[in-house]
């Protein structure tokens, strides 16, 4: 394993930490950095309003939802952290209003018993889209009305991803990704036809990149050219397994994508000459599957986690600088604050941790 380096990102033991009552299955905090969100396999979810004084999160928890028995697998704030949205297995999408005094339900929407595994928010606007078996609905939170329903046709839907700007909503699955321009529901979606499955989808933050990777364990980066996609794509494959999560950085000119295999992390850096496409580099720091990797807001720090409870810290996206201090158990959800101040990570073990920016990484980016 590399050695420690003595400029740390964040101080390696958590600031804070609470335990739920069961697996942490999904975790997420709201744009401003006000809100942080967690659901678990036994169907709690709470949130911390971050922005109460003190270190215990346990002082800052309101239980929205106390144990139901039935999994929550999906949580994800509006844009502009009004609104808390949440699915799972009970076939329930329930909204919460944030804007009050304390948190309020507005809305339970009963869809019968399909479960709900994928929710995702619009980036400007209050509504919210998710997978309904074959079908996409999005809903609207102001009217907490259905704006549309979208047939996949193909199979169950996989992946949901809006694009950056709101205008066209992806979504895969077997047979390709289809997409929906958001101005007319109604029009025939744009569709990038595969011979297989798309599992998991990402945009970049300028929307000129897509992502996907499919249940063959191939991936894909697609460039989008304002109404659709080139037709010929970056094909990556040679991967260990199954591709487990990727992550784009923010910048817009020149973007890096890191995806997790195994335990591999392999960092993805477009060639100056097009036609050599995308080249990759794997960074060694785990022994263990990593599932979820994370770039720090506006930087090029990386946090990598693996199924052992490691978590580590990257700079310039490759230069190994740390390991968090955590228990040994699964990392189940990772997620760093908007404003890149805290690294949030949950695991099976039903803890949920929160580390804080160390004085010495302040200058790091």
């Amino acid at each position: 394993m590399p050695k420690p380096k003595t400029n740390l990102i964040l101080n390696a033991k958590p600031q804070s930490q609470i335990t739920l009552s069961e697996y942490i299955t999904a975790i997420a905090w709201s744009s401003n950095s006000k809100y942080l969100a967690a659901a678990t396999a036994s169907g709690e979810i709470i949130l911390i309003d971050d922005t109460k004084a003190g270190k215990d999160l346990a002082q800052k928890q309101v239980e929205l939802q106390a144990p139901t028995e039935i999994s929550v697998d999906c949580l994800g704030f509006s844009a502009d952290g009004r609104w808390l949205a949440s699915g799972g297995q009970d076939g329930k999408v329930r909204v919460w209003d944030l804007a009050g005094a304390k948190p309020e339900i507005a809305s339970t929407i009963n869809l019968g018993k399909t479960w709900i595994e994928h929710l995702v928010w619009h980036p400007t606007s209050s509504e919210f889209a998710f997978g309904l078996g074959k079908y996409v609905q999005v809903w609207s939170a102001e009217t907490l009305d259905i704006v549309t329903t979208l047939h996949f046709e193909q199979s169950t839907v996989l992946a949901i991803a809006w694009h950056p700007r709101g205008e066209y909503l992806a979504v895969g699955g077997d047979g390709g990704i289809k997409v929906w321009a958001a101005q007319d529901w109604y029009e025939d979606p744009i569709l990038f036809e595969m011979p297989t499955a798309a599992a998991k989808i990402v945009w970049n933050l300028s929307g000129e990149y897509l992502v996907a990777s499919t249940i063959d364990n191939l991936v894909l980066v697609m460039q989008w050219l304002g109404k659709d996609f080139d037709a010929s794509p970056w094909r990556m494959q040679g991967f260990p397994g199954k591709i487990r999560d990727f992550d784009w950085t923010t910048s817009e000119i020149s973007p890096l994508l890191v995806s997790s295999s195994g335990s591999d992390v392999v960092i993805w850096e477009i060639h100056a000459d097009l036609n050599v496409g995308w080249e990759g580099e794997v960074i060694k720091g785990h022994n263990n599957i990593v599932g979820f990797v994370a770039f720090k807001p506006k930087t090029e720090i990386l946090a990598s986690a693996d199924e052992n409870g490691r978590i580590a810290i990257w700079k310039n996206a490759k230069d190994w600088v740390q390991a968090l201090e955590t228990p040994m158990g699964e990392i189940t959800a990772l997620q760093w604050q908007p404003q890149g101040k805290k690294l949030v990570a949950a695991n099976a073990d039903g803890q949920l941790m929160l580390w804080t920016e160390s004085s010495q990484g302040k200058g790091f980016r």
